[in-house]
């Protein structure tokens, strides 16, 4: 890659353009203003992100990239332009000798890569070639990608560039000859191995990636480090990928040479391997300006394991920090939405490359339903738990808030429900105890650990593990035991209806002890603690009466819906018609939900733990009330 390709992959001209123009804004696909290069009425200035350009359609009538841009705005020549966003970008201006040490690198690999390929199709390659049959890698796809061998001898290649007038010294800055530190002796790096040229983003070979075809360790082996190649800033395929991504305005990033080959050879262009499993900053940065939206495929089993959590961390962090508009005149409705990342969950035991060749529907579906990534990753990690196992939710807590805090504030809010409902507490538990860790690692003195410098956030188990495991059963129960004469209305609903058996057995007491007393003699000592702690709740005994009837209405009529779902669900999943009479009461249960609705109009909103209650009437302002 050039170093103009280097600096253009790193800054968006979105970003550039908007330093010298505030007043841009978005308009569809692209961004106008007033032309900045002379004086109009009526926006002629366009700006497309996915050209990376920008034009005059008014008396400039003219146009190009960030630099001929920068050279406008700032009325120099090239090479001050070049170094002026260069200084932006990061990126080091390197002497002529140095790009001339670069561009040999290329030759010499260009030269590697037609010996591999000579390799693969000659007797040494047979071997190989069965391999490639083996995985479906057919001949027009090893052409493309430039598939080669390297055979298993120590000085093939090195004599073969020899004789083609590459010297010894360029082919070791190239990484594909070692030698001693004497240098006397040399030898061939790459050997019986399946050859994969890495293509900068602009075609030119930076280095290889080699796949043992025996039992050798370790399996795949990548050139080392070069003046052209860093494994951690080139997405593999990008240079077939770029066009497709742009037109379709998503990425779809598997990890392998072979997965991204399976989806370029059936017609999947939108596909590149990020070779190794998290993002880099410097791989972000090249995929970013060419799409809004990117999919990591990945194995579902891997969902929950704490390497792989760690690596969409830290993918989900380079994704998101994407530079924010500066212009504070504009609206938010102006501003750019952020990039998306979801994650496609493969069928078990499948990778892209077997998906795509077995099953191309599946593929295109499992792409189609990708979800984001949090909505992915809280069920995937609740799933794999054991939520009976101390500090299991503080633990998973702990994993998601770090992602979850990155989000607007605005976002957050939903995912801190999904989380807490997964987990079977209630939300103002949740962010209590989030709340009392943030709070604590706030007033902790320098030096310690906090979110902050970490990343990190310490969630209090003691209020997770104590809340409780099904906020309306509870509160049916509460209420019951609160307001005896509720007992009418209860023995309209089933014990069936509880989900958790602990729960059932409370209610099914209830309605056989007339009083407290007789409930606390009879019930099994099992429930005694269970009791004991539903007893303690101030909240099913405040407020009005007619406020808490309708309440305990509701939280009836909904453990009925719920019940009735649930047989739903199960008939569909046994492929059985949902016999009429359940459909109906669906209906009905559904109908009675929404007349008692607690955040709907007409309705009550409830008050968890907080010992109040609020009555919203339709077309009236809302009252406390006190018992």
């Amino acid at each position: 890659m050039s170093v103009l390709d280097d600096i253009k992959a790193k800054l968006d001209i979105v970003d550039v353009v908007e330093g010298y123009v505030p007043t841009l804004k978005r308009t569809g696909s692209t961004f106008k203003a007033n032309c900045p290069f002379h004086t109009e009425k009526t926006p002629s200035f366009i700006v497309t992100p996915a050209r990376q350009s920008w034009r005059c359609f008014g008396a400039c009538a003219t146009g190009g990239d960030i630099f001929s841009f920068v050279m406008r705005a700032e009325n120099v020549e090239f090479g001050d332009a070049l170094r002026l966003l260069a200084r932006r970008a990061g990126v080091q201006l390197g002497r002529s000798d140095e790009r001339g040490r670069s561009n040999a690198i290329y030759k010499i690999n260009a030269a590697a890569a037609v010996y591999y390929q000579d390799m693969l199709n000659s007797d040494d390659g047979a071997k190989a070639r069965e391999y490639l049959d083996g995985r479906g890698v057919g001949l027009a796809a090893r052409e493309q990608f430039k598939l080669g061998l390297s055979p298993d001898r120590w000085d093939g290649l090195k004599a073969f560039l020899r004789t083609h007038g590459y010297s010894r010294e360029d082919a070791v800055a190239a990484g594909l000859v070692r030698q001693d530190e004497n240098g006397e002796r040399s030898w061939d790096f790459f050997r019986d191995r399946l050859m994969f040229p890495i293509f900068s983003r602009d075609g030119e070979i930076a280095g290889f990636g080699a796949r043992a075809l025996d039992d050798s360790t370790p399996k795949y082996i990548n050139t080392s480090q070069t003046s052209v190649f860093d494994k951690r800033s080139i997405v593999y395929a990008l240079n077939f990928a770029s066009s497709a991504i742009r037109e379709k305005g998503s990425a779809v990033i598997v990890e392998g040479y072979m997965d991204a080959i399976a989806a370029h050879e059936r017609g999947y262009n939108n596909v590149v391997a990020s070779m190794g499993t998290a993002l880099t900053e410097n791989q972000v940065s090249l995929l970013r300006p060419l799409a809004q939206e990117f999919v990591l495929a990945l194995d579902p089993d891997a969902a929950g394991q704490e390497a792989t959590l760690r690596s969409l961390e830290s993918s989900w962090q380079v994704f998101r920090s994407v530079v924010s508009r500066r212009a504070t005149s504009q609206s938010v409705l102006d501003q750019r939405t952020p990039p998306i990342l979801k994650i496609a969950a493969l069928p078990p035991g499948l990778d892209p490359d077997s998906l795509i060749r077995s099953d191309p529907d599946v593929w295109e579906s499992t792409i189609a339903d990708s979800k984001p990534l949090l909505d992915f990753v809280i069920p995937a990690l609740i799933e794999r738990a054991d939520l009976s196992v101390p500090d299991s939710r503080a633990r998973i807590a702990e994993s998601v808030a770090p992602l979850i805090g990155r989000l607007d504030p605005l976002d957050q809010y939903g995912y801190w429900v999904k989380l807490a409902d997964g987990m079977g507490v209630h939300i103002d538990t949740m962010r209590a105890a989030i709340g009392d860790a943030r709070g604590s690692a706030g007033r902790r003195r320098r030096g310690s650990t906090t979110q902050e410098s970490t990343g990190r956030v310490e969630v209090s188990s003691s209020l997770l593990e104590t809340d409780r495991t099904d906020m309306v059963e509870e509160q049916v129960l509460s209420m019951l035991i609160h307001n005896p004469d509720f007992v009418e209305i209860a023995r309209q609903a089933s014990p069936d209806w509880f989900q958790h058996t602990i729960n059932r057995e409370l209610f099914t007491a209830l309605l056989e002890s007339p009083t407290i007393e007789d409930l606390r003699e009879s019930v099994d000592p099992s429930l005694q603690g269970h009791l004991e702690r539903l007893e303690a709740s101030p909240n099913a005994q405040l407020g009005l009466r007619h406020v808490r009837v309708a309440e305990f209405e509701w939280c009836v009529n909904r453990l009925r819906q719920r019940y009735i779902e649930d047989l739903q669900r199960l008939l569909a999943a046994s492929e059985i018609p949902t016999p009429e009479d359940i459909a109906s009461q669906i209906i009905q249960a559904k109908q009675q939900i929404k007349e008692l609705e607690p955040y709907g109009k007409g309705g009550i909103q409830l008050g968890y733990n907080t010992g109040d209650r609020y009555l919203k009437r339709r077309n009236e302002p809302i009252h406390r009330s006190r018992g």
